[in-house]
């Protein structure tokens, strides 16, 4: 007859392996029910909770600026190395509104994006008026427009500099270098130009971010998720085109990736990330650094590598990114979609650029943490929840030929400002996150893990009941044989 003993181990040891067979299929099966619910919810349907999230995000976006003020621009004229003093944060909040949404038959969208900065002083270092020293940019690029014109016009050119007293360097508030100042100047070097039959893009007025501020920079055509979220959020076409034309290379003018605030979901670490930037009218990648913690949420990082920006010995592939000369690595010529501005991007103080560049400015103090940009990005969903867009805003000063107040003047690239736009998921966005999402899957973590913690004790316990068993009897059976092997005794005779 079979004891209870016996039973009980036997109903342990099926309810183990059930549980622990249970707990390993329930991964599987958790797994496929969180995917799921990715890409039912995921799509950017029209009313949906993350179109509402995405056409209006309620994450606080901020663009801060800081000013390179030139502390020594009469000697720079006289062939000294420029020196800056950093000014700022300027902060403003970015209210971004996508609108214009239409859908297409194959899955995508189209929209736009407008952009509104508001001045936040609470946030800042100082005020929108305050002025600071910065090289004359609509100057300059008057100067490298007309430099292969006549002699004669570059005379005339010449000496209406000096008689209007236009100068290389010229004191500007924060608000006339970001949005726009009129100069009377240029009205008439404008005059001047149509005299000699010349058109040179003069614009009403000049500045960094002139008609940014309550505008779109363009039509974006994504893919939406409804048909598959294996694309979900990639350009297909920006202003209609679904390359760029200002490269010189097919590779160069790819539109690539997203616009840096979602991705495809279920992010795989080892595949370079990219975004396309209308500032800088290129795409750019970022590569995996390591998994950070924001606001109880953990997110992969990808920052933008040095490589980015390297010159055709570093990185081959942005020999299409040279136009008439490739730059020393790090800078980037940006002219050609700034109206031939000399307008030449970098990381903020010249971060991963080469070392004459940095050493050709004295205050540039390049540090990776504070001037890297980054994107975080939730590998289950592919939202970007903490961003970080750090840029610098440079120009070339050298001497050119006609234009006597350069020629004391030694090459260098020369800092104007630096940006950082960046955005954190709130608290309370971050909060709804941590509830809806990554308190279920630690839930079914729980259930999961629980059972196979369970099934695993349970057959433990069984294994160990047996062996101390099996010890139990060897002992019995060694006792009875050391009894056995006692010498009898024999009677006296």
């Amino acid at each position: 007859m079979v004891s209870k003993a016996n039973v009980t181990l036997v109903v342990l040891g099926v309810l183990g392996v059930v549980f622990l067979v249970l707990g390993c299929v329930l991964i599987h099966v958790f797994t496929n029910m969180i995917h799921d619910q990715v890409v039912q919810n995921l799509p950017l349907k029209n009313g949906s909770k993350s179109f509402k999230m995405w056409s209006d995000p309620t994450s606080p976006i901020y663009f801060q600026v800081w000013m390179y003020d030139v502390v020594n621009h009469q000697e720079v004229l006289n062939g000294d190395k420029p020196y800056v003093l950093q000014k700022g944060p300027y902060t403003y909040k970015e209210i971004k509104q996508k609108f214009n949404v239409t859908y297409n038959n194959n899955g995508t969208m189209n929209y736009r994006e407008r952009s509104t900065y508001i001045f936040k002083p609470e946030l800042s270092a100082g005020l929108e008026n305050d002025t600071f020293v910065s090289v004359n940019l609509p100057l300059l690029t008057l100067i490298y427009l007309t430099r292969w014109e006549s002699p004669l016009f570059k005379e005339l050119f010449s000496v209406l500099l000096r008689t209007l007293g236009e100068s290389l360097f010229v004191k500007l508030s924060v608000h006339d270098l970001m949005w726009g100042y009129n100069d009377p100047f240029f009205e008439t070097v404008d005059k001047l130009a149509k005299f000699f039959n010349l058109s040179l893009p003069i614009p009403e007025k000049f500045g960094l971010f002139y008609n940014k501020n309550n505008s779109d920079d363009g039509l974006y055509q994504i893919y939406s998720g409804i048909n598959g979220v294996d694309n979900f959020g990639m350009i297909v076409t920006w202003n209609e085109e679904s390359q760029l034309t200002y490269w010189n290379s097919s590779i160069a003018n790819m539109i690539n990736g997203t616009d840096g605030t979602i991705y495809p979901p279920f992010i795989d670490t080892a595949e370079t990330k990219y975004l396309f930037s209308s500032d800088l009218c290129r795409s750019l990648g970022l590569e995996y650094q390591d998994v950070v913690n924001v606001r109880g949420i953990d997110l992969d990082k990808f920052v933008a590598p040095d490589i980015m920006f390297a010159n055709t010995t570093v990185n081959p592939y942005n020999k299409g990114f040279c136009n008439s000369e490739c730059l020393p690595s790090g800078l980037l010529n940006a002219s050609v979609c700034r109206q031939n501005a000399p307008v030449i991007m970098s990381m903020p103080h010249f971060l991963g650029c080469d070392e004459d560049v940095a050493k050709g400015v004295n205050g540039m103090h390049p540090n990776r943490e504070e001037h890297q940009s980054y994107i975080d990005i939730e590998p289950r969903t592919g939202v970007a929840m903490n961003v970080g867009k750090k840029l610098q805003i440079n120009t070339f000063i050298e001497r050119v030929e006609g234009f006597s107040e350069t020629y004391n003047i030694k090459p260098v690239f020369f800092p104007v400002l630096w940006i950082n736009e960046s955005a954190m998921i709130s608290e309370s966005d971050a909060a709804e996150f941590r509830s809806e999402v990554l308190d279920k899957i630690e839930l079914t973590k729980g259930v999961q893990f629980g059972l196979i913690g369970l099934g695993a004790l349970l057959m433990l316990i069984v294994v160990i009941v047996l062996v101390a068993r099996k010890l139990c009897l060897t002992q019995a059976s060694l006792t009875i044989n050391s009894d056995d092997d006692e010498p009898m005794l024999i009677p006296a005779a």
